[in-house]
Parts: C-alpha cells; structure tokens; sequence
C-alpha cells in the first residue's frame, strides 16, 4: 500500500483525522502549528483505509507501541475512518 501524501489532504479532512487520533491518543495534543500535523492525518488515513489489520498495522509499526494497544488503535481508526465523508484525495 502506498502511503498518503500529507498534502494531498484537505483541511477539513485534515481536522476530522486530527480529531480522530486525539480522541485515541489524548496525552498527544496536536496543534493547528504542529509539524507533525499533516503526517499524522495521513497516517490515520492509511490504518483507516488498509486492507487488513496487519496492514494498517504496518502503518503504525514505527510507533513502537505494545501489540494490544496498537491493535486496538488500529480497530478504533478504521471504524472512524469508514463512516466519515472524506473529500476525494
């Protein structure tokens, strides 16, 4: 699966994504200014829209996060993820 380019993302869809991910990881606040802010929306798009559970596992693998909790994460991202309405990317 090829990744998502962070600036093919819409703001709006941006901030949903945004929103998903701090909801699932509340002590990582991330700003409208954070770098990272882009790179994350992309990511959660891509575990939202892997084929598998071991794909958008894969996504995430670098997070270095115990397995429960990353499977999990994953699970609660691509049920957010399949019931938004997202612009075209």
């Amino acid at each position: 699966m090829k990744p998502t380019d962070p600036d093919t993302i819409t703001p709006a869809d941006q901030a949903k994504l945004i929103a998903v991910y701090m909801r699932l990881c509340p002590d990582d606040q991330v700003t409208d200014d954070d770098p990272r802010r882009s790179v994350i929306a992309a990511e959660i798009l891509d575990v939202g829209r892997a084929p598998s559970i071991t794909a958008a596992l894969e996504v995430i693998e670098y997070w270095r996060q115990p397995a429960a909790w990353a499977i999990e994460f994953v699970s609660s991202v691509r049920r957010s993820v399949g019931r938004m309405k997202l612009q075209a990317n």
